[in-house]
C-alpha cells in the first residue's frame, strides 16, 4: 500500500496516489472537494478504496499548484465501536500499516507519515505529508500515454 521509497499510496483498484501528484490525474476518484482557508489550496474526498491492510476513506490534500501534498486515509471497517476513547482501534490498526509498510520508520526524504485523531468527528486518520523539497519525480501521465500510443510495435524478426 504504502511505499518505503516513494511514498506512493497504491489500492487494489488501481488508485496510485503519489507525491506531488496532479490532483488532474485522479478526477476520476473525486467523489466532493471543496477549498480550505489557505487561497488556491483544496481537499478531495475520493471515497472508499481497497487495499492489501482493508478498506480506506482517502482523501488528499492539493496545493494551489494541483498537486497532492497531503494523503489522509482512515481505515473503513464495521467492527469499529461507536465513542472508543480517541478511537484507538483503529489507531491501532494505522500503527499496524506503518509497521508492515514502513517497517515502522515515520520521516523520509520524501515524507512524513503518522496518525492524528480528528477531534470533530473523533477518528483517527493515517497521514503522509510530502516533503515539497523531495527529489521525488514528478508523474507526467499524460506524456507517458502520448509516447505509448505512438512507439512502434516491434516486429517478431527484431
Amino acid at each position: 500500500m504504502i511505499s518505503p521509497i516513494n511514498g506512493e499510496v497504491s489500492f487494489q483498484d488501481g488508485l496510485c496516489i503519489g507525491a506531488h501528484a496532479r490532483v488532474e490525474a485522479l478526477l476520476g476518484a473525486v467523489v466532493s472537494e471543496r477549498e480550505l482557508p489557505v487561497p488556491g489550496w483544496g481537499r478531495h474526498i475520493l471515497g472508499v478504496h481497497p487495499s492489501e491492510h482493508g478498506d480506506f476513506d482517502t482523501e488528499v490534500v492539493v496545493s494551489d499548484e494541483r498537486r497532492v501534498e497531503a494523503l489522509f486515509l482512515s481505515h473503513h471497517h464495521s467492527f469499529y465501536e461507536e465513542g472508543t476513547p480517541q478511537d484507538g482501534e483503529r489507531r491501532v490498526y494505522h500503527e499496524g500499516v506503518i509497521a508492515l509498510d514502513l517497517r515502522g520508520q515515520r520521516e523520509f526524504s520524501w515524507g512524513h507519515v503518522f496518525c492524528r485523531l480528528n477531534p470533530l468527528i473523533k477518528r483517527d486518520w493515517l497521514v503522509i505529508v510530502y516533503n515539497p523539497f523531495a527529489n521525488v519525480p514528478l508523474h507526467a501521465e499524460s506524456v507517458e500515454k502520448m509516447l505509448a500510443e505512438y512507439e512502434p510495435i516491434p516486429s517478431e524478426e527484431e
